[in-house]
């Protein structure tokens, strides 16, 4: 039992995101109050520039450790375009070290070639964006250090982002975010050192930095143990066009939804601030965030297994794949509304206890914020599902539902004000659902109700139950 405990890509995926939301979060607080406005300022651009090096991706990350996973199951290059189309058990049961070869030597030669845009990309957001922040600090050359630590570190993150991608398709996630989570937490003494004992920016910045590349340092070395015993095979052409066509055919569909998501993610954040008072504004944020965290672990559980489930549908194997994504998608909701009871049980009196200053939402806003991100972590991984199919229909998803979005809050503003927000997401569900149910449960064989009506339909009716309970208990 220790030993399943140990190895199961679930736990390890909370105990690394319990770790590193601590240690992000223990920042904050010190550095509002140890740093100068003017270095606090600089301080959240560097964290801006540190989460463009996702964006920079583009898609590639979650492609690659999905044609990773087909190869490593047996899967041909020639069957990823048409996989939503099998049926049928179908894959050799040896891999084929040329074609694995060839997925992963592309792979890290585009990840080279994205590392060169990126510092591109970053030269010209520091030069437009960084020059006068950093000329306002007493002392501008602590600020460009911290620039140069930040660009050369994330450089090189991006740069062997690949080895993750690998460890991800050869789907030792067990492995993968227990490495993360140790290194982290071992890293976490050092941030706590340096933030109580000597926190300036430079510092600051420098820790941060290093225990990122003390955790790139760990999984390259373990994935390369991985990958030297597997004696893949180094094919003739590093860059093939034909491989390549099939990877962009999915990435840049996926970067586009990144890029889109992310807008409506942090917009309504924005506007909010803008157009509501301190204390409504922080209340709202505040309860966001706390819908963000219970988002998290719950595609957090379901990431988890997702290099299996890639596994079982680039093989056609049905029969495991059915009632494992079940499973998986069972112990995701159990998560969600477990944190979601926690918060309606014990939020305003934790709140109180540490003497907050920022109280919770309304009732309103709770509930439509509920539904909001339920069926926000049920489009997240109906989305997922399909793309394991190698059918990509997420930029479709993103395009229509942020329009829906954005017309809903036009249209309805003065009549919700604040509740607009999280209303808008249900709507655009409510547009975007149709297009779940046409693309996503063909890929399955089957239908929305013949799969749904054991998983997502229940854990809804437990949802309106739970908040016809808490509404009525709050009148």
């Amino acid at each position: 039992m220790i030993q399943k405990l140990i190895s199961s890509s679930i736990l390890n995926s909370w105990f690394s995101s319990l770790v590193i939301l601590f240690s992000s979060l223990i920042a904050i607080p010190i550095v509002i109050t140890k740093l100068s406005v003017e270095e606090i300022n600089v301080w959240f651009l560097f964290a801006s520039i540190v989460a463009l090096s996702q964006g920079v991706q583009f898609g590639f990350n979650t492609t690659f450790a999905r044609f990773i996973a087909y190869v490593n199951s047996g899967v041909t290059i020639e069957e990823f375009r048409n996989l939503r189309y099998k049926k049928d058990i179908k894959f050799k049961d040896t891999i084929d070290k040329l074609e694995f070869g060839r997925v992963f030597y592309l792979m890290k030669y585009l990840y080279v070639f994205l590392s060169v845009i990126y510092l591109i990309v970053l030269f010209l957001i520091g030069y437009f964006s960084l020059g006068k922040p950093i000329e306002s600090l007493a002392n501008p050359g602590d600020g460009w250090m911290a620039a140069s630590i930040v660009a050369v570190s994330t450089t090189i993150t991006l740069s062997f982002g690949y080895y993750q991608n690998f460890m991800l398709g050869i789907n030792k996630v067990a492995l993968l975010q227990r490495i993360t989570g140790i290194v982290n937490l071992i890293g976490l003494i050092f941030i706590l050192g340096i933030l109580f004992l000597h926190p300036t920016l430079v510092s600051i910045v420098f820790i941060y930095q290093l225990v990122s590349l003390s955790v790139l340092v760990s999984i390259s070395y373990f994935a390369k143990k991985e990958f030297v015993n597997m004696h893949i095979k180094v094919p003739e052409k590093v860059f093939d066009k034909e491989l390549f066509s099939i990877v962009w055919d999915s990435a840049w569909k996926s970067g586009i939804t990144t890029v889109i998501a992310n807008v409506v993610k942090h917009i309504s954040a924005i506007l909010v601030a803008q157009l509501f008072s301190p204390t409504a504004s922080a209340s709202f944020l505040f309860t966001k965030r706390i819908f963000d965290i219970i988002e998290n672990f719950t595609m957090t559980t379901f990431n988890a297994r997702v290099p299996a489930i890639a596994k079982y549908r680039g093989q056609g194997n049905f029969d495991k794949l059915m009632p494992y994504l079940r499973q998986t998608q069972y112990i995701s909701y159990g998560v969600f509304l477990l944190g979601y009871i926690i918060l309606l049980v014990g939020g305003e009196h934790i709140l109180s206890l540490i003497s907050s200053n920022v109280s919770l939402g309304t009732s309103s806003l709770i509930i439509l914020f509920s539904f909001a991100s339920f069926f926000s972590r049920y489009g997240g991984m109906s989305l997922a599902i399909s793309n394991q199919s190698n059918h990509i229909i997420e930029h479709i998803n993103a395009l229509v539902g942020s329009t829906v979005f954005f017309i809903t809050i036009f249209l309805f503003y003065e009549s919700f004000s604040i509740n607009v927000f999280p209303f808008a997401q249900i709507v655009a569900f409510l547009f975007v659902i149709y297009l779940f149910i046409k693309n996503v449960y063909p890929t399955l064989h089957t239908t929305f109700w013949q799969y749904e009506k054991k998983v997502f339909i229940p854990i809804l009716g437990i949802l309106i139950l739970i908040n016809l309970i808490y509404y009525r208990s709050n009148i």
